[in-house]
């Protein structure tokens, strides 16, 4: 996940940096990040996915952040203009099972998969740089992925998928 300084009008502009607040400590306020997937968004534009395995891969994104960092989720309810805290608490307990429920279903490397491109904002050369290996075999690696995502969230139990 990036900080807000190091996004640039280029960036913002291909539309590729969601903003998220994330939680760093208990008792601190959510800070501002900015969220971008390089990879994510190339390997759309070069056809290789589909709208479909963006859109997985950004609730995945969305969700760890809520559950697992501690990000404000976007979709909360508020009340008399006040985060209701009982909302953010479920909110937060469901992203940490539909993440647990993807883990499960992709395993331990797809995760670390997901977390390299969409939390820590690698792109294909830099992940394939950290495993020593050819950035092809890291997209096809990533489009399989994101294929068992798709089908992942599609046969989610529907009280996790809401």
């Amino acid at each position: 996940m990036q900080n807000t300084e190091e996004a640039t009008p280029e960036r913002l502009a291909k539309g590729d940096v969601t903003e998220v607040y994330v939680q760093e400590g208990k008792n601190q306020p959510p800070e501002k990040r900015l969220r971008s997937s390089g990879a994510l968004y190339a390997l759309r534009r070069a056809g290789t996915i589909t709208d479909a395995h963006i859109a997985a891969a950004e609730h995945w994104a969305r969700d760890y952040e809520t559950g697992v960092l501690g990000a404000r989720d976007p979709e909360a309810g508020k009340k008399g203009g006040l985060p209701d805290p009982h909302v953010i608490m479920l909110s937060r307990a469901a992203a940490v099972r539909r993440c647990e429920y993807v883990r499960n279903a992709l395993g331990q490397v797809g995760e670390t998969f997901l977390h390299r491109m969409m939390i820590d904002g690698m792109s294909v050369q830099a992940m394939a740089e950290a495993m020593n290996t050819h950035k092809l075999r890291v997209s096809g690696a990533i489009d399989l992925l994101l294929e068992q995502l798709v089908e992942a969230y599609q046969g989610m139990p529907g009280g996790l998928w809401h």
